[in-house]
Order: structure tokens, then sequence, then C-alpha cells
């Protein structure tokens, strides 16, 4: 759909009105798009200047318009930057040239010249449309430089910018990793003198490759550093090109490696310290293993073992005696799986264990095995018991990983509901924690076939987007709808996401098609917005596109680059995924609403913990799953459940959507149940074509 011409608003200085509202309508006859304001008192010309948005001065000039002049002469500075169009009854003299670049005219034309006339306000018009678009993004490039200086500072990434190797700014982390108190302390400091000697012509080299010109990608290494304690730091350093306060420079990450006599190992050490310190301690083990996408190089097993009767040991002997027996649990599992890389006490009944290399079957043998031979001392252990003395759950990192909070809590719980025999606690430990992780364990007939297909679909357009619309039930103006992706077939059919997203997910195509989908959205928003319609689209984002960190990167730039404001658009997470992923989704979300995005959770009301997610992220809108609208009008019981749930979102501020809407006499159920939003084959199927009422 084509956007409107723009319209300008003119200034038309002159007492003969009559020819100015002939020359307004040759304008719009000539297809400019204008409205005019017609006075000749410079009585007034300061105040409309003041008051009113023009586009365009023109000044049918006389010989007597003395006063008129000097009020033209006067206009502020603001007023200097509309573009003024003299017109002078005969040809123009040397004397009209010389008076109209006084005046700081941009075009002087004798009068009934209508053509040249109309062609000078057009250019006048496209060239004060691009330098006003000129200062809007200067105002903007001017915000944006701000609030990343404002993330720049509050990040928890050591920063710092470095000019000819001096260092021109450093954030707190950065100050505080090095030693240093203050900026002024480093800013003396070249970067080099930071270095170990050892590295300092690797680091130079480095820097300098970062320099070249047409270099984009970040340059990184692995270095030593002295810090302002004296003490030696091991950190990865990476180098990009970047601009601060208008200077060319070099921007510096430090990523520090985790001290590895900070924590227990599988070499013996000390497992006794408990807290936040060992998680922070586990969780940088596990942030190493993985690569800058999240992705996993070499799969691992993360291991959750909990002794058991542990209250009981306590009470039965005595608070100091049942510590040691308690903390010598943790050289027996350093013994028993001398295999683990990493060995951490968790809580007081809790450890946890790294092994790299696993795969399903031999992450199931080793549990089983810690299980069966890491035992308390016998002292304490019942005659002829053959209880096992732990509990134990694991999760095996592979493909894209969660946050490393959700990968220790998907080992946890699968710990906690494992269960006393051997059978059950296999099972439990075998569990997969997500949709996409049961998806992806086994792949099914024709997977190969149907992987080929969106293969090519995605390199020949061969997707599209249907919309379905959100309808309000409480007199929201704004029109939303749900952006669902079709695979186009060899027939020119579209195929539902049911028929591919199984071999998506297992074919590790998914972040590809979330990708498309977001920029082909936002670029159709563009559209729809430009042609002023008050649109909101609602995109699913699939477990493996929201836990790669470089999705709000490409969010970002689409953003950015189609010029549609974040408020447009509400990004929808299954709730299924939401409560196995709160971590990886806390960072997202928090990321999310810093460009201003909206945040929703699908299929609401498809687990438990609907009300701790509520807790846990900042949500705007709650997408009840179709379940609820089937047979709702008939259903006392379901009826009451889906009050509770509207309820439940009214107290925590958000918008409840009820999808599946198949029948009239539901939709009289959910507005009085205070649903806020309706969606279903009933009110609108999903179309290719949007329907926007005028």
């Amino acid at each position: 759909m084509s956007a409107q011409p723009q319209l300008l608003t003119l200034l038309l200085l002159t007492a003969d009105t009559v020819t100015a509202e002939r020359l307004v309508e040759r304008l719009r006859s000539a297809g400019l798009a204008a409205r005019a304001l017609i006075t000749a008192r410079s009585d007034r010309l300061n105040d409309l200047l003041a008051r009113r948005a023009f586009d365009i001065i023109l000044w049918w000039r006389q010989d007597d318009d003395r006063d008129l002049e000097e009020a033209i002469r006067c206009r502020g500075e603001r007023a200097a930057e509309i573009p003024l169009i003299i017109i002078v009854g005969d040809e123009p003299s040397p004397a009209d040239v010389l008076a109209a670049e006084n005046f700081g005219a941009r075009g002087l034309i004798a009068r009934g010249k209508d053509e040249q006339l109309a062609w000078t306000i057009r250019l006048e018009a496209a060239d004060l449309r691009r330098r006003r678009r000129s200062q809007e993004l200067a105002v903007r490039l001017e915000q944006a430089e701000r609030r990343a200086r404002e993330l720049v500072d509050r990040s928890s990434t050591a920063i710092a910018f470095v000019q000819q190797g001096l260092h021109l700014y450093a954030n707190g982390a950065y100050l505080s990793l090095l030693g240093y108190a203050t900026l002024d302390a480093i800013q003396a400091i070249p970067v080099l003198d930071l270095i170990d000697p050892r590295h300092r012509d690797g680091v130079r080299e480095l820097l300098q490759s970062a320099e070249q010109a047409g270099q984009t990608e970040p340059r990184e290494m692995t270095t030593h550093l002295r810090c302002g304690r004296g003490k030696a730091l091991e950190s990865r350093l990476s180098a990009a090109q970047a601009m601060f306060d208008d200077e060319p420079c070099l921007r510096l990450i430090l990523e520090p490696f985790p001290e590895r006599g900070a924590r227990g190992t599988g070499d013996g050490g000390d497992t006794s310290g408990t807290g936040a310190a060992a998680r922070a301690g586990l969780f940088d083990e596990i942030e190493a293993r993985l690569g800058s996408d999240r992705s996993v190089p070499l799969p691992f097993a993360v291991f959750f073992i909990r002794l058991k009767r542990h209250s009981e040991i306590l009470r039965d002997l005595g608070l100091t005696h049942g510590l040691d027996v308690v903390d010598s649990f943790g050289p027996v599992l350093t013994a028993v799986a001398s295999q683990a890389r990493v060995l951490t006490r968790i809580s007081d009944d809790g450890f946890a264990i790294v092994v790299d290399g696993l795969d399903e079957k031999e992450a199931e043998t080793l549990g089983e095995h810690i299980r069966q031979h890491a035992r308390l001392p016998q002292r304490i252990a019942t005659p002829g018991r053959i209880e096992p003395d732990c509990d134990i759950g694991y999760y095996l990192v592979k493909g894209r990983a969660a946050a490393a909070e959700d990968i220790l809590n998907a080992a946890h719980r699968l710990c906690v509901y494992s269960g006393a025999s051997p059978a059950d606690c296999a099972a439990g430990m075998q569990t997969p924690t997500s949709l996409a992780a049961r998806t992806k364990q086994s792949a099914v007939d024709g997977d190969s076939e149907v992987a080929d297909k969106i293969a090519t679909a995605l390199g020949n357009e061969q997707f599209k987007l249907v919309y379905q619309p959100i309808i309000s039930l409480m007199g929201d103006n704004r029109e939303n709808y749900s952006v669902l992706v079709r695979l186009l077939d060899e027939q020119g059919e579209l195929l539902e996401a049911k028929d591919f997203i199984g071999p998506a997910i297992r074919h590790g195509l998914i972040e590809e098609i979330d990708k498309w989908a977001i920029r082909a959205a936002i670029g159709v928003l563009a559209e729809q917005r430009q042609a002023g319609h008050n649109l909101r689209f609602f995109i699913n984002l699939a477990e493996d596109s929201f836990r790669n960190p470089g999705i709000i990167l490409h969010i970002c730039d689409c953003l950015r680059e189609l010029d549609v404001r974040g408020n447009w658009l509400a990004f929808q997470f299954q709730e299924e995924l939401v409560a196995e992923n709160l971590a990886s989704l806390g960072k997202l979300v928090d990321a999310l609403r810093q460009i201003k995005c909206r945040v929703a959770i699908n299929r609401f009301g498809a687990t438990n913990r609907s009300e701790s997610i509520l807790q846990a992220l900042p949500v705007d809108f709650v997408v009840l799953k179709p379940d609820y609208a089937r047979g709702l009008a008939d259903d006392p019981v379901k009826q009451q459940l889906l009050m509770a749930i509207a309820n439940l979102a009214r107290e925590f501020n958000v918008k409840s959507v009820v999808t599946g809407v198949e029948d009239a006499r539901a939709l009289t159920v959910l507005w009085t149940a205070g649903v806020d939003y309706v969606q279903g084959n009933f009110l609108q199927r999903p179309s290719p074509t949007l329907d926007i009422q005028p």
C-alpha cells in the first residue's frame, strides 16, 4: 500500500489573496499536496512563525513593503531554516538578486512563472525533508550514544576505549577488575603496560589488526594482565573499532577466566564452601564451555547430587558430628566420580559436578554409578540397608545451551523428581527439560525431506506470513495481529507450522526461520505504519532462538534499518519453555523492554507454574492455550478456571488473550470473565493479507 503524499504547509506573504489562492490550486493540480496561510501583515509574521510549523515561505515582494522587509530580515534563527522564495514583478534584476541574497532566500522567481515556481517548491520541499531527517537522525544518534555510554557504565563486563595505546575511558567493571580506583589513575597508563611482557607482541599485533581499515569483526586472544594490585589475571581480550566522543578508537573487552583454585574440582578441591560464591564458580565453569552464541562445542553433563536424610543425620548424630559426616561426602564423591572436571558444594545437602564429553548413555551410566557407590560412612548406616544415600539428576548440555542457572535448575529438578528405585531414577534423569529437547529426541520419517524444503525456502523466499487479528473486548483502538509462518510447497499450497516446525527444530533451522519472520514482519509493519495504521504484531520465538544472545541484536538491526519502534511488537514465548529457561529469558526480556518491545507468554496455563512465571518475569500479555475456549459456554468448571486466570493476570497488570474461539456463545462468557482480547477462526481465519479497517 503506497503512502499518502506529504502535505506542505505554505506561508504566503501577499495582499493579493486571489493570486495566492490560484497559485495553491495550481500547485495541487501539479501533484503537490499543499495548504496555505495568506497574510500581508508584518506585525503578525513573528507570531505566526513562532506558533505554526511552516515548510516554505513565499513572498510577493513590493517596493513599498518596508515593514514586511524588516520583519523578514529580523525573523528568528528557527524561522531562518524555512526556505524563503521571493516572487518579483518582472525578470529579476541584479538588485533583486542582491536583495534576495541578503534576505537568505533560496529562490527568486518572476511573477507568472508558475511552472518554475512549482519546480522550485518541489526541490526545496525535498531538501527540507532531507535536512529535517538529518537533524532528527543527529538527535537520535546523540541519544543512542548517550544510552550506549549509560549501558557501558552499568555493564558488569569490563569495557574500555583506547586511542593510540592510551585509555580514553573505562567503565567501573574494567577499573575494578584491574584494581584501579578512578579513571584518572589508569588514563596515563599505556595498555601494553598492563600486559604480561611475554604477551605484549601478540597484543600489539592484535590492536594493530583491529585498527586496519575495513576491519569489522572483533579480534580476540587469551592473554595475562598485571593488575594494579600486582596480581596476575588470565583473560580473553577482544578489540574492535569504535567511536568515543566523535573520536575513532578501539573498544577493549576483558573476560577473565575463572580462577581454578577458587572452588572444588575432581582433582580433590575443597567442597566445604557453599552459597552464592560456590554457585557463581559453577556458573563460570559452565559458561567457559560455551561459545559466544551459546553453542556447545563439546557436550558435557551437569549432575546434581542431593544427600538423603540430611536433617535426620544432624538430629541423630548431633550438629557437630553430623556436619562432619555430611562434609565427608564431598571427598567420597570426588573418589567415585573421578572423571568429574568440577565438583562444587551448592547447598547444605546438595553437590554439583560437571563432566565433559559424555553422551546420553554414558551420562546415565555415570549417574547410576554415583548413586550406587557414593556412600556415607558405614557407622551411621542401618544394618542390612541397601537404599542409596543420595538422589541424582543430570542434564546433558549439547547443541545450544540455556543460561547456566537454567542448566543447574534442570539438573536439580530431575534430581528432586527422581524416584527411589533405580528404574525410576534413570527415567527421571533422562527426562528432557523443554519442548525443544523433547522434539529433538529422535527424527521421524520424512524429516530430511522437509528439512531440505525448509533450506530451499529460506534461500528462495518461499516462506509466507499470515495474520490473524487479536480483537479487543475492552475498546483498545490499536489493531493487534498474531503473525504466523507458512511454507509454500511445490503445489503453491501453504503448509501450516505443525507440518514443518518439528523437522526445523531437529535439523537446527528454526533460528533462521525466526530471523526471517522477524525481518519480514517488521518490514510489513513499517509499510502499514507509514500508511497511518495503528498496528501491533505478535511474533513467536522458539527456544533455540531465544537461547542465542544474538537474537536481540538481530531485532535491533531490523528495527533500526526499517525505522520501526519497539512498542509496535510483542514477542511471545511458550509457557512450557519459559518455565525451564527463566534465567535465559530473564536476560532477553530485560533487553526487549529496554528497546520498548512488549512481551507475551503463549499457551498460558499449560503448566502449574503460571503464577510463578508472572512473579519472575515482567510481561505484558498472557495468551491462553486454545483448550480454554473449547466448549466454554457449556462448561461451568472451565468458566470458573478461566475467570481465575483472567483475575490473576489483572493482579499483575497483564492483559489476557484467549485463543481458539470457535463460536459466538463463548464471546459472552469471555467478556463476562473480564478477558481483554480474543482470537480464533470464528472471528477470522489466518490470512496472507491484512484486512485493516480505514
